[in-house]
C-alpha cells in the first residue's frame, strides 16, 4: 500500500512539473509570434466597393428583348458570337476584317493602348494592316508634307462607320459587358471598370487637336515623325485620327460623341 502511494504521488508530481514547463514554454513561443489579426480599421477602405464613374445603363432600358438573348460563352469560346452579332452590323467588307480569335481581348487592349504611346498591331481587332505616310516633297525645303492623298484612305472607313447604328451597337456592348470586364481585368486591372476606361478613351480622343494643313514631317530615325513635338508627342489614337484628316476626325469625334451618350 506504501509502496503504491509513493508510486501515486510521483506520478501526479511529473504529471504537474510537466504540465507547467508546457504552459511557460508556449507563452514564450506565443510572445515570438506576429499578430496576423486582420486591423479592421486599416482594411475599411480597401474593402468598400469601388463605385464606377460610368454605370453601365441598364440592359432592360434599352428596349432588348430578354428573349431573344442567350447565355454569354465563357470569354475563350465567344468569338463566333461576337462575330455574329456584328456580321449584321457592319458592311461584308469591313466584317471579313474582324478578327477570328480573341476578339474581346482584342477590342479590350486596343481600347486600353489608344491613349498610349504605342499600339501593338497584333492586339488589333480589324486585321488592316498599317500603310505608309503618303506624303509629298516641299519643294526646296527640308522636311515632306503629308498628303491629302493619304486622308483619302479612310474615307470608306469612315462611311462605314456612320451608317452603323449606334444603338444596336450599344445594346451589343451592354449584353457582351460582362465579358469586356473580365478581359480587362485579366490585362492586370482588376478594381477597375472597363466602362470608366472606354469613357475615357473617348474623352482622350475627343480632345484630340484641330491640325490645320500643311503637316509637315521629317524623317530622323528613318521613320516618318510630325517635326512639331506638340503632335509628335500626342498618343498613338489621336496621332491616327490626325492622320485620317480634319473631315475625317470630325466625322469619328461626331460618331463617338452619340456613342458615348448610349454607354454612360
Amino acid at each position: 500500500m506504501n509502496n503504491f502511494l509513493k508510486y501515486l504521488l510521483y506520478l501526479i508530481f511529473i504529471f504537474i512539473v510537466g504540465f507547467f514547463y508546457f504552459q511557460m514554454k508556449t507563452e514564450n513561443q506565443n510572445s515570438n509570434l506576429v499578430d496576423f489579426t486582420p486591423d479592421s480599421s486599416r482594411n475599411d477602405s480597401s474593402q468598400e466597393e469601388i463605385v464606377p464613374r460610368y454605370p453601365i445603363p441598364d440592359i432592360e432600358k434599352n428596349n432588348v428583348e430578354k428573349s431573344n438573348l442567350i447565355s454569354l460563352p465563357p470569354i475563350a469560346e465567344s468569338d463566333e458570337y461576337l462575330r455574329i452579332e456584328l456580321s449584321d452590323l457592319i458592311a461584308d467588307e469591313l466584317f471579313s476584317l474582324v478578327s477570328k480569335s480573341n476578339l474581346v481581348e482584342k477590342i479590350v487592349a486596343t481600347i486600353d493602348n489608344l491613349p498610349r504611346a504605342y499600339l501593338a498591331e497584333r492586339m488589333r481587332p480589324i486585321n488592316i494592316e498599317s500603310e505608309k505616310f503618303i506624303v509629298e516633297a516641299q519643294g526646296t525645303l527640308d522636311g515632306f508634307i503629308l498628303s491629302e492623298k493619304n486622308y483619302e484612305r479612310y474615307n470608306s472607313l469612315t462611311d462605314t462607320l456612320e451608317v452603323i447604328d449606334k444603338n444596336v451597337l450599344a445594346e451589343i456592348y451592354l449584353r457582351f459587358y460582362p465579358l469586356f470586364q473580365e478581359a480587362y481585368q485579366d490585362l492586370g486591372y482588376p478594381d477597375v471598370y472597363f466602362n470608366d476606361r472606354l469613357i475615357d478613351v473617348i474623352d482622350h480622343l475627343l480632345d484630340t487637336p484641330e491640325v490645320n494643313d500643311p503637316i509637315i514631317l521629317h524623317t530622323p530615325n528613318n521613320l516618318y515623325e510630325y517635326v512639331h513635338p506638340e503632335i509628335e508627342s500626342l498618343s498613338s489614337g489621336q496621332k491616327l485620327l490626325i492622320r485620317m484628316g480634319k473631315r475625317n476626325t470630325n466625322r469619328i469625334k461626331q460618331f463617338l460623341i452619340e456613342f458615348r451618350a448610349l454607354i454612360s
